[in-house]
């Protein structure tokens, strides 16, 4: 037995090199098992009923024994799985650290910025507008210095080949990705209207890709794919759970969103199966470890704060969340298409003669500042617009209703200036956005149905039985708002599971689980229909819909 365990620690420490150790070091990796076998042919006890004297325990044990090749299949197996594992779970601290000094990053500079002496002596009607702007100019600056990598999709789309490239490309890249997360900073943190999650995913699929690439000299084109998958997919459910906090919503992000991706063929190599219980190891102790470590950086912080709410009757109240989840879809579909307008028009492709050539003569480095200039004074009269929105969106899980006009407008102000920022080259995400478009459309259903209800003389949306107990009853402003985040970021990503459990996760609320969970299927679904009827782009090939305005189908190099 002790001799078994040294050949298994032997034949562990060996496996753990072969992913960070030279490859001529990984070349002793076929001794391992013949070291087991021998170990266990010549030192195990013998059974009862052998006389030791009479018995030759080697050619006993070469008769009984596995064939050495099948030992070595073994091992191999072993060492490529023990290797995956000791790299995501790398992927996951290095994801969580730096996802956790990004967002330290915003709100230093959100404080530098917002909370200047300047701003408390009458001159903030000047000012305000002059600090989003101020940011755009940082990003069109960094810009000079060559195009940002690629978005969501477009990592994804482009894995493939970063699995064969060489150390400059590499070496490249990484400097690319330090460009891109310096210009997110500066817009998240002069208060554009985007948000700080889709960085940090791609931070953790940075951190996959370009950061931790196993050996590939000797390796077969399709494992040196099948790694590059997998650490992209640990990296990308790093990035949701560091960054919202939300482990298991990261685990369905990485196996819904991403590797969905891959059975859909979208990378350029022929498909794999990806999602093998090894891998699903990888990717949730990748996921695991990034909201840990995210933890000791940013503390046990919480998104969102729920109140007290109540919810009396949500199966009477089923066929209200569906249309919900509907209407959510058809919000999804107009941001998408909204963000795609403010492109057109950024690039010259759409608009008056005069404004397309004003738009292609504009420097693209003028075009961020633009942007943000244009957040800024949006702001003088909207300022819940800026920045993530998800004070506003606490106000409304604090059960303080807003007037059903204040919801409308923000709503369409926030999609507005949502599209603007993206369009013009800012660097952020829509998962912050898509939660405080939801809410606002939760928020403003519910008042709607309280003036319905009023209408048809039912006070409060309340209807009892004769014995006193409500047979229907209109939940509270939380419900609805928390059903209505969940249904646009599901419907504008195509992930429902994802969106639901984030919610879960974030709310830590689960009696609102079930028409949550419905109401974001009907908004996929919709959605879906929605832009099949209006679209001609195949929806795999169309980046907004995957929350991602950066990237173009034809995988141009563009802002992001």
């Amino acid at each position: 037995m002790t001799m078994r365990i040294m050949a298994l620690i032997l034949t562990i420490l060996l496996a753990l090199g072969e992913g960070f150790a030279p490859q001529s070091f990984s070349r002793q990796l076929v001794v391992a098992p013949v070291i087991q076998a021998r170990f266990t042919s010549r030192y195990a006890t013998p059974s009862k009923g052998y006389d030791d004297k009479n018995v030759d325990l080697d050619a006993e044990s070469s008769e009984n024994a596995p064939d050495e090749n099948q030992y070595v299949s073994e091992d191999i197996r072993f060492r490529t799985e023990a290797s995956a594992f000791a790299q995501a779970s790398l992927v996951g601290i290095t994801a969580g650290y730096s996802v956790g000094a990004f967002k330290l990053s915003i709100d230093a500079l959100r404080r530098f910025t917002y909370d200047s002496p300047l701003l408390d002596h009458g001159s903030q009607l000047l000012l305000l507008p002059l600090i989003p702007a101020a940011g755009g100019l940082v990003v069109g600056i960094l810009s000079l210095f060559g195009g940002f990598p690629p978005g969501l999709r477009g990592t994804v789309v482009s894995v493939d080949e970063q699995a064969a490239s060489d150390a400059f490309e590499v070496n490249r890249r990484r400097i690319d990705f330090l460009r891109k997360a310096l210009a997110a900073i500066c817009t998240l943190g002069t208060g554009c209207s985007l948000g700080p999650e889709g960085p940090s995913v791609e931070i953790g699929m940075a951190m996959g890709t370009n950061i931790f690439r196993f050996p590939s000299k000797g390796k077969a084109i399709n494992e040196r794919r099948d790694r590059s998958r997998l650490l992209l997919a640990c990296g990308a459910a790093a990035g949701v759970s560091a960054g919202f906090n939300a482990p298991i919503a990261g685990v369905f992000f990485a196996l819904e969103i991403v590797q969905g991706a891959f059975r859909a063929g979208l990378g350029k190599q022929e498909t794999v199966a990806t999602a093998t219980p090894g891998n699903m190891s990888a990717i949730l102790i990748s996921s695991v470890l990034a909201a840990l470590t995210a933890k000791t950086v940013l503390g046990d912080h919480a998104v969102f704060e729920l109140s007290a709410y109540t919810l009396p009757t949500p199966f009477s109240e089923l066929p209200l969340y569906l249309m919900l989840g509907a209407v959510s879809g058809i919000v999804a579909f107009v941001f998408s298409e909204a963000a795609k307008i403010s492109k057109k028009l950024f690039d010259g492709e759409l608009g008056p003669g005069g404004l397309r050539r004003v738009a292609r003569n504009l420097p693209n480095p003028a075009k961020p500042m633009i942007g943000g200039l244009f957040c800024g004074i949006v702001g003088l009269a909207f300022p819940q617009i800026l920045f993530f929105g998800y004070e506003t969106l606490n106000g409304l899980l604090a059960n303080s209703s807003l007037p059903l006009t204040l919801t409308l407008s923000l709503l369409a102000v926030k999609i507005i200036t949502t599209a603007v920022s993206a369009g013009s080259g800012l660097v952020g995400g829509t998962f912050a956005p898509s939660l405080f478009l939801g809410g606002m459309v939760g928020a403003s259903f519910h008042n709607i149905m309280a003036r319905f209800f009023q209408i048809i003389a039912i006070p409060g949306g309340e209807m009892l039985t004769a014995a006193g107990s409500p047979i229907f009853q209109l939940a509270d402003v939380p419900a609805y708002a928390m059903v209505g985040s969940a249904s646009v970021l599901a419907a504008l990503f195509r992930a429902p599971l994802t969106a639901s459990l984030l919610l879960f996760e974030l709310t830590r609320d689960y009696d609102v689980i079930v028409p949550l969970m419905a109401s974001a299927g009907v908004g996929s679904l919709v959605s879906d229909a929605v832009e099949k009827k209006f679209q001609q782009q195949p929806r795999d090939e169309d980046s907004v819909s995957w929350g991602d305005l950066s990237d173009e189908a034809d995988e141009k190099e563009t802002f992001s």
